[in-house]
Formats: structure tokens, sequence, C-alpha cells
């Protein structure tokens, strides 16, 4: 050849127009997981090193399907990271929220999260090119690393980008050149008629995928498959739900990552120690089933059940914070959770402890006296149940009148007006009023002591209540027959010895609705 070129041999300028792109054709063949369930069942993943765009309008979704497409990467320790206008906090609850843990993943630097600067428009329009600024970025990411790049959302770019697609066109190039799988979001719907200045990101972008919200209510839409530069074995629109624990969940019918997720966290049980530990044989026996993760602490039934995905929660609790138990349950419905929750305890609970428990949302007792077999198995056979997935968040069922206590957090008796007044309203607001009246008086007088006694002794956290009337001392024994009284009068009787006074507690038992009529007259109920 004149020129001096090589027949066999094509060479490119050096400032060639095109790019070589063919030695990428055979790597991208193969999928990548987006970790949208729902969506890599449809389309069987993502072709890697290309960038895809997920637009919708607030609250459609967005922000959770950056994340879910992030933690793949994390999940195979390969580095992510997400550019965002959102402050980090509120990602870091999404993703609990999600049952994603990503502390671990910002410490060990798998992941990365910066922030869009509140005047980044306004820099980016000031800077002598677009190149300057995403050269920037890289130098922060260390681009030879990243695999996956989230951008949520793309608007400040386009703001400081003037009227010009010149910083899509740069963020395109960007994007190429760090061989990165990416997804960027877009608020709005780039259908039809789009800002074009989108046009060189939509040139490139290998997917674009709508959210829009459903008819269904919150946390409900339709994922559509607006365009796709890869044959797929359906781009049919796709209902889905997002649930916590588990994120992106396809309405309809199950598919088969839905139903390996759901059996995995069947099989991954929470246990929460309101009490003293667990018992060891228990948990060892537990641990042979199930994954378990252990916590003390009313907070991580809430931080560790969104970011686990777990089956079941175990509540160990004891029966002086049964109402912190219980208040638990009713957060945790209040907020949409719906896997099983259990109750642990050595004790026997009072029955009214129980039915506020169960109004409030738990769906078992357990005894920790259990054989461990039968433990075992009752569990399992809870989280397999599962709940009702129409779970209504209950009404709060606490007592109207409260044992009322001194500003230093000690319990004191009512009087007794007050004291009648609390037990006309127990009997007219309960449903099945069911409690038994104790009327102590001490031998030699000290009622005051002995009320303090009472007090001490009572189970005033979860509804019982003490007062004085006339040297007597009065108790509503919530939830209790006079039978079941007996434990509480020994501990009571063992207190009152302590104090070394003499004589003995004089008492009389007198059980609702047995003897309705005389606790009626007792506290002036009207029975006509």
């Amino acid at each position: 050849m004149s020129d001096g070129v090589d027949a066999g041999t094509v060479r490119a300028p050096a400032q060639s127009v095109w790019s070589e792109t063919a030695k990428h054709v055979v790597s991208e063949r193969a999928r990548i997981r987006s970790g949208i369930p729902p969506l890599d069942r449809q389309i069987q993943g993502l072709l890697p090193n290309r960038p895809y765009v997920v637009s919708g309008n607030p609250g459609t979704g967005k922000s959770v399907a950056c994340l879910e497409f992030l933690d793949v990467a994390i999940q195979h320790n390969e580095r992510a990271a997400l550019l965002t206008h959102d402050d980090p906090e509120d990602v870091l609850a999404t993703a609990e929220f999600l049952g994603m843990e990503l502390e671990p993943a910002l410490v060990d630097g798998r992941l990365t999260i910066l922030r869009f600067h509140l005047d980044f428009p306004r820099r980016f329009g000031r800077a002598s090119s677009p190149d300057e600024v995403f050269g920037e970025l890289r130098r922060h990411l260390q681009d030879t690393s990243i695999k996956r790049l989230a951008i949520d959302s793309i608007v400040p770019l386009l703001e400081g980008g003037g009227s010009s697609s010149a910083a899509m066109f740069a963020l395109t190039r960007h994007l190429e050149d760090m061989h990165v799988t990416a997804l960027l979001t877009y608020p709005g719907d780039v259908g039809g008629l789009y800002d074009r200045r989108l046009e060189p990101l939509m040139q490139r972008a290998a997917g674009l995928f709508h959210l829009a919200a459903g008819p269904g209510g919150r946390r409900r839409g339709t994922l559509e498959i607006r365009k796709l530069r890869f044959e797929a074995p359906s781009v049919a629109p796709i209902q889905f739900r997002i649930e916590p624990g588990a994120g992106y969940v396809q309405d309809g019918e199950p598919n088969a990552p839905e139903d390996a997720l759901r059996a995995e966290r069947m099989h991954h049980v929470l246990l929460v120690n309101l009490d003293t530990p667990f018992p060891d044989d228990l948990l060892k026996g537990l641990e042979r089933e199930f994954r378990v993760t252990v916590r003390a602490g009313a907070s991580a039934a809430f931080s560790d059940l969104g970011r686990s995905g777990v089956g079941g929660v175990l509540l160990n609790v004891r029966r002086d914070v049964i109402g912190d138990a219980v208040q638990i349950v009713r957060e945790l419905r209040s907020a949409d959770v719906r896997v099983p929750i259990m109750m642990v305890t050595p004790y026997v609970l009072r029955s009214s402890d129980r039915a506020r428990a169960l109004r409030a949302g738990a769906d078992e007792f357990l005894s920790a006296t259990l054989p461990q077999d039968e433990f075992i198995e009752r569990v399992a056979s809870t989280t397999r149940r599962g709940r009702s997935p129409n779970t209504v968040p209950p009404r709060s069922d606490q007592p109207q009148v409260l044992q009322p206590m001194t500003t230093s957090g000690t319990y004191v008796p009512l009087d007794s007006q007050a004291f009648n007044t609390a037990v006309r309203s127990h009997i007219s607001r309960t449903r099945a009023p069911y409690f038994t009246m104790l009327i102590l008086q001490p031998e030699h007088g000290y009622s005051a002591m002995a009320a303090e006694a009472v007090l001490r002794t009572a189970r005033v956290d979860s509804g019982d209540l003490v007062g004085l009337h006339n040297g007597h001392v009065m108790l509503l024994a919530d939830g209790a027959r006079p039978k079941d009284l007996e434990p509480f009068l020994a501990r009571l009787t063992s207190r009152w010895s302590g104090n070394g006074k003499s004589g003995a507690l004089q008492y009389e038992a007198i059980g609702y609705p047995t003897e309705d009529d005389r606790v009626h007259r007792m506290v002036g109920v009207s029975t006509g």
C-alpha cells in the first residue's frame, strides 16, 4: 500500500470517532442480576458494563431499586457506589427497612456513598468542562475497582449542564471508560416527549424501566419495560409491591426467587432478650435448626428485624416487663411488620397479659421450660404458618387509669376515691372484666408500709391497681382468680416478714365476675 499500512492490519487513527466495542461483546452476553427479583425473573438479568435508566414520579420506588441493584455487588464482595442527593442516614434507614446491612460495607470499602453538594448545579455549570467534574468523581471512586454505580438522580447533572446535552454525553463516555454497570434514576416520565438533553444517555442505555404508582395503595405499583437492547423472555408490565425485609416482590403468581427468599427467611429467627439470657439448651437447639440472631433490648426488635429479613421474632420476657413487650408488638404491627411474633417466658402469664399481647398482634406464647424438641417444633410450626396478610394495626388497650408515681419514678397508692373510680373505669371499658379484688389489713396497723410492700410485689406495669381505704390496702389483681394469688401472697408475706414487723397480713379475696354484685357495691357501680 502506498501509505505504508500493512494490508492485513487496520489501525485506527489517534483520535478515532469510532469506539472499539467488539472486544466487549463476548463478556456482555453473560447476564448479571439487577437485584430486583421480579425484573430478573422477567428479563433474566442485565448486560454488564452498560447504563440503565429507571424513571418514575417521587415515591414510586426508584431509590429502593438503586439499593437492591447495589446490594448484589456488596453481597459478592465487589465495590459499589451511590451518588445521591439524600442524607446518608436516610439511605441507611431505607436499607434497614429492606433488610440490607450496609454499615459493614461502608466500613470495609465495598460501598461508597457520595452526596451532591447543595449548590452542585451552580458549581457544575461553572466548571471549565463536564469532564473536569466527572474526572473528580472518578478519582473519588477509584473507578478501576467499582463494579456498580447508582446515581439517584441525574437531575443535578442536567440542571448544571445548561441547555445542551454535553453533560449527558460526558457522563455516558465516563461510564463506558469505567467499564461499570450503572443504574440512573430520573424523576418523571421519559416516554414520548422528554428532555432532549437526555438523548446521549437514551442512545447508550441498555434498558429503560418506568415505575408507576398502582391503585393498591402504599408501596405498590407497576414496572414497565420501556426499552431493552437485548432479548428477554418477556417485556410485559410487572405488578409489584415493596415489603419490609424483602424489597421488590411480584404480585400474582409467586416466582422461584421469591419462594427461595421466603424459605430462607423462615429459617432465620430474631431472639430479643428483655429478660436474663435465654436458656443455653434451648438456644443451642434453635441454632441447630435455625439461623439465630440474638440481640438485647427493645430497640433491636426494629433495627434487626428490618435488616435481617427474619421468619419469626422471639421476645424473651419477664412478668414485670410484659408491658414493654406488648408495646413492642403493637409498634411492630403498626409499622406493618407481618412476621410471626412469639413471646417466651419461664413464668405463667396471667390471662389478661396474654389477651393484651394477642390484641396487640402476638402470635404464640412459649414456655422456656418446654422440652427442647417441642419448643423447636412450636417455633418451626409458627414460622411456617406465618401471619395473616390482613394484619390491621391494633388499637391501644392500656388502662385509662394507671398507678400514679412520683417524679422519681416510685409508685404510690391511690386514695379511696381514686381507687374506686379506677375500678369502675376498668369494669366499664374492658371487654370481659376478669380480676380479683384483694383486701389486706396489717394486724397491727402500718397500712402505708403494707401498701408499699404490695406495690413492690404486684404487677402494676401489667394493669394491677393498689389503693388505700380506711386502713385497708386494696389490690385489683387484673386477670387473676382468687386461687391464682397464692404465689403473690407467698412473695408478699416474705417481703412483709423481712420488714421486721410483727403480726400477720389479714386478707380477703373477692373474684370478679363471680361476686360482681359485691364488687359493684364496694366501688359504687350502679346495677339498676
